[in-house]
This record gives structure tokens, sequence and C-alpha cells, in this order.
């Protein structure tokens, strides 16, 4: 699949979610961490649309796991800046759906951050 084939920003497919910044706070709370909170057990993954970056929320933590969308040379095109056509990596998106489905975030990922209820 293309990026741009993600406009609606969900896709119930893959089971990523579009991120908006600062329009999905919630008292003090951010829509995504809510919703990892009450649906995931903490945990969720979130596709960032307009950077194509894929989110992780864990608990109190975060990880900017890389992006599954990269350009005909397998690059990945963090924030758009390049303006090239993505396109789904199978490869990437096997990796991210397996460390999912396995719950090997905690002993994959290794740079976790704090999110403070940002997201």
């Amino acid at each position: 699949r293309v990026l741009s084939d993600l406009s609606s920003g969900i896709n119930a497919e893959y089971g990523l979610v579009c991120v908006r910044s600062q329009c999905c706070k919630w008292l003090e709370t951010g829509e995504c961490t809510k919703h990892a909170q009450q649906c995931g057990t903490g945990t969720a993954i979130y596709l960032v649309i307009m950077s194509s970056t894929v989110v992780i929320i864990r608990g109190e933590r975060v990880y900017l796991w890389g992006s599954v969308y990269l350009d005909q040379h397998d690059e990945e095109d963090i924030d758009l800046k390049r303006g090239k056509t993505l396109y789904l990596s199978d490869t990437r998106y096997q990796c991210l759906n397996q460390q999912w489905l396995s719950h090997s975030f905690d002993h994959v990922l290794k740079r976790w951050g704090w999110h403070q209820s940002q997201f």
C-alpha cells in the first residue's frame, strides 16, 4: 500500500491510527495514552501520518519505532521531507507485527522515553 492511501487517518486493515499533535488532548491525558490504557492494557501502536513514524506507547513509556513505509530504495523519509512516494515495507510491517504478537517490545526495544501523557 502507498502511504497516500491512508489519507483518512485510519487503516483498519493494518490497525494503525493517525496521531494528531494537540487536538486529541483530554483532561491532561493525551488521547493516545487514554486509548492505550483503556483498550490495550497500556500498550498501543500508532502511525503518525504526517511523519510516517510508528509510535509505541507502553505504560508511561514511548518508543519511536521508525517507519513501515519506505521509498523505492528501502529508505525511510522521516517527516516526509524528501517528498518521495513511500510504499508499505512487508519486511518492516512483519517485524512490527511479530513484536506485537509476541509481546517482545520490552525485550527488543531498548531506548524507551517517558511520554508524560503528552500523546
